[in-house]
């Protein structure tokens, strides 16, 4: 069901993308991926730890008092909201200025804002439903949520004066923003249907619901800053090697918006992978089964998957992007970037394996450091070589992270094995 709902999604985005790519300037779509490492760092913020224990709380609640858990909830978040978003919006012209390298862009940071509102109410409501396994509400409020926004964002940019890049950015966040009140209105139908008034918060306290959001949050914005910051500076680094500040938006445009739907298709199959496996292992693990032939399994799957992959970019990849996206991308590039992709199928079994076995700390670890390593090696290699050294060095980056996610895993194999043994023998 996961794979299914996800591939739907994969090819939704996939087509919204190609269409994009025909309506947006490259120079445009740059803009609109710096934009987003913005909306990805505010997100991690506000919403990733919460939507961890909405989920976990709601699971454990029964459904009359789902409501005094989503007050609290709600009161946390725009707490959250308040303290991150209203600094970015005081100081959105100078953000405009220094991160994104134009002062007009004020004004999709404020929209951005208003967006990100909208997505952690629906990503509050979407996590309750989870948490009480109503999975099916969820997939029909996404799959409806992208279909309008991909309609609105093609149907404004074709109808909109658009001269510059900023406001195709606009426009392309406008849509967002209206697409994020169909979802949030289908979930709150299915919400204030699903579950009756309650009176008590049983057992529920604010301080209890913050002691599990806040760590989860630290956890995602630690990675979620490296990269985004990678990013941000990017236009930077490919400048030092000698672009121009349009043809280094241009550059990363199509990197996120031609290359990587390419690349990445195959995350459909493993993020459904990664979802299903966390609780077996923990599962398994809890009763005293082995969970390692699983891990082994799982990756191996990855590493197929990853494996096909990369054939089919290394033979169709120039063919699909100029077919899809009338774009020419360098073969070189896009088989840095489809290596790259590979590694990251593997990494996301396997950090979901070791969260699956507890080693949420050793993940928290190896992800800022690896992500901080990264963007040195970034910070290095892209200004001499361009492109290409950003490619290379994300790559690299992320190999390190999935070597030292096996060497965990290994380690705990061995104790397994240890105890294992002890146990037979006492």
């Amino acid at each position: 069901m996961l794979f299914c709902s996800n591939a739907l999604l994969q090819l939704m985005g996939f087509s919204y993308r190609a269409a994009l790519s025909r309506s947006a300037s490259a120079e445009a779509l740059g803009l609109n991926s710096l934009v987003m490492q913005i909306y990805r760092i505010i997100t991690a913020v506000c919403i990733s730890g919460l939507n961890v224990a909405v989920a976990a709380k709601a699971a454990k609640l029964p459904g009359e008092g789902i409501r005094p858990l989503m007050r609290r909830a709600f009161l946390l978040y725009f707490a959250l909201f308040f303290s991150a978003g209203f600094p970015a919006a005081l100081f959105s012209k100078t953000i405009g200025r220094t991160v994104l390298g134009d002062t007009g862009t004020y004004r999709i940071l404020l929209i951005m804002l208003a967006c990100i509102f909208m997505t952690g109410i629906e990503n509050m409501l979407k996590s309750v439903h989870l948490g009480k396994k109503l999975v099916k509400r969820c997939a029909a409020s996404e799959l409806t949520e992208q279909a309008v926004r991909f309609t609105l964002v093609l149907l404004l940019l074709k109808n909109v004066i658009h001269g510059s890049g900023t406001d195709t950015v606009f426009i392309i966040m406008l849509g967002m923003l209206m697409s994020e009140f169909v979802s949030v209105t289908i979930l709150s139908v299915s919400f204030f249907r699903s579950f009756p008034k309650g009176s008590t918060c049983r057992g529920v306290r604010l301080r209890e619901l913050a002691g599990v959001a806040f760590p989860a949050s630290l956890t995602a914005l630690s990675s979620t800053f490296f990269s985004s910051l990678g990013e941000l500076k990017l236009p930077d680094f490919l400048m030092r090697s000698g672009l121009s500040h349009a043809e280094a938006l241009s550059a990363i445009g199509k990197i996120n918006m031609v290359c990587m739907p390419l690349v990445s298709f195959p995350m459909a199959f493993i993020g459904a992978v990664a979802s299903v496996i966390m609780p077996e292992i923990s599962e398994r693990a809890s009763r005293g089964a082995d969970p390692f032939p699983l891990i082994r399994r799982s990756a191996l799957a990855a590493a197929a998957a990853g494996c096909v992959s990369t054939v089919v970019i290394v033979i169709l990849g120039g063919r699909l992007a100029g077919a899809f996206f009338s774009r020419d991308v360098s073969q070189s590039l896009l088989l840095l970037l489809q290596l790259r992709a590979a590694v990251i199928f593997m990494l996301a079994v396997i950090v979901s394996a070791m969260n699956g076995l507890m080693l949420q700390r050793r993940v928290l670890v190896i992800s800022a450091a690896g992500e901080a390593y990264q963007l040195a090696l970034i910070g290095l290699l892209a200004p001499v070589t361009g492109i290409g050294g950003y490619a290379a060095a994300s790559a690299l980056g992320e190999l390190i992270k999935l070597c030292a996610c096996f060497i965990c895993v290994r380690e705990e194999e061995k104790k397994w094995c240890g105890n294992s043994s002890a146990n037979m023998i006492i």
